[in-house]
């Protein structure tokens, strides 16, 4: 077992929503990885956040596990998919969380915020990663000054650092989420980029 394999067995926590699980697994829908998740949701609990906006639905299995950390915290939640988002919200009705969520059908893209977006401490980026930039100047200022911002998937499953890529698309890619990368630890933020799941950027805005 090399290090990082010990690595992510510790910080892997028995599942709470296996159905959930199950479905994207056999369903090859993409959710985070549970190593990474347990630091989100610590991140989360030492930071106290409890209003959060994500971009990425999916099928709810990250926002039901974000819920979960505060029994008062609230989710707006942006998915383009519509079956992704009818499963999402059965979800969030099976699991009985439908009143602290509001689960928004659009592309986070084009989406036009409004008075939903008051007061939120909590940013989580979890969509097409190429967009990783947009999204985060789109929305990011909706976050208080001092709130938590992640994006999951900064290591493109360790092809952010492959020097041969045959795919031209995913060279463009990997230059779209190098580029965010770096121009993120250059910036004003306080930054941290965990090796842990897919790759983990951790954001304080300033």
């Amino acid at each position: 077992m090399d290090i990082m394999s010990y690595i992510k067995n510790l910080n892997t926590k028995d599942e709470i929503f296996s159905d959930v699980y199950q479905y994207g697994i056999e369903n090859n829908v993409p959710i985070i990885d549970s190593d990474a998740l347990t630091v989100v949701k610590h991140l989360l609990k030492i930071s106290g956040a409890r209003n959060y906006l994500e971009i990425g639905t999916a099928i709810g299995y990250s926002g039901l596990h974000l819920l979960s950390v505060f029994p008062d915290s609230k989710l707006i939640t942006i998915e383009i998919d519509e079956e992704k988002h009818q499963t999402a919200l059965s979800n969030f009705e099976n699991h009985r969380v439908s009143e602290r969520v509001t689960a928004i059908k659009g592309d986070a893209k084009t989406f036009e915020p409004d008075a939903l977006y008051e007061s939120l401490d909590f940013l989580f980026i979890d969509a097409s990663k190429g967009n990783n930039q947009l999204f985060f100047d789109k929305y990011s200022k909706y976050i208080k000054k001092g709130g938590l911002i992640i994006v999951d998937n900064i290591l493109l499953r360790g092809q952010i650092v492959e020097e041969e890529l045959s795919s031209r698309n995913r060279r463009k890619l990997r230059e779209k989420v190098n580029d965010f990368n770096q121009k993120l630890a250059e910036s004003n933020h306080e930054t941290s980029y965990l090796p842990v799941g897919d790759g983990l950027l951790v954001i304080t805005k300033g």
